[in-house]
């Protein structure tokens, strides 16, 4: 068995309409992570962790927004080891904020307001 990566811009959002969005370089080992951290009740976003632990599970959604390749990014810059790293991490977070400004700001569940201004 192996191990898929996919890297970009995904959703955990409740029925209500909360919801937070995140990016990462492996979506799925991210969500693994929320989901622990949200049950061991150790999350970086206490509102996120609160709702979900005075909820259903079945409640949620996790959508994978936008798949962002690698691959694709390496070939389209020619860089490579930390300078590919960095700057693929700042075109994930450039994403992210787009993503976020996309939504209202009165039903974010991420620990900070950073990606509305």
């Amino acid at each position: 068995m192996f191990k898929v990566k996919m890297a970009g811009i995904y959703k955990i959002e409740h029925v209500s309409g909360y919801y937070y969005i995140g990016m990462s370089v492996d979506i799925f080992s991210r969500w693994s992570s929320h989901y622990t951290s949200i049950k061991m009740k150790t999350h970086s976003s206490t509102a996120l962790m609160e709702l979900w632990n005075s909820t259903n599970d079945t409640d949620w959604s996790f959508t994978i927004l936008e798949h962002i390749s690698l691959t694709d990014y390496k070939k389209e810059t020619n860089l490579k080891g930390k300078s590919l790293e960095n700057s693929f991490r700042k075109l994930l977070l450039d994403k992210e904020k787009e993503h976020m400004k996309l939504y209202s700001i009165n039903f974010s569940l991420n620990k900070s307001n950073k990606h509305f201004s």
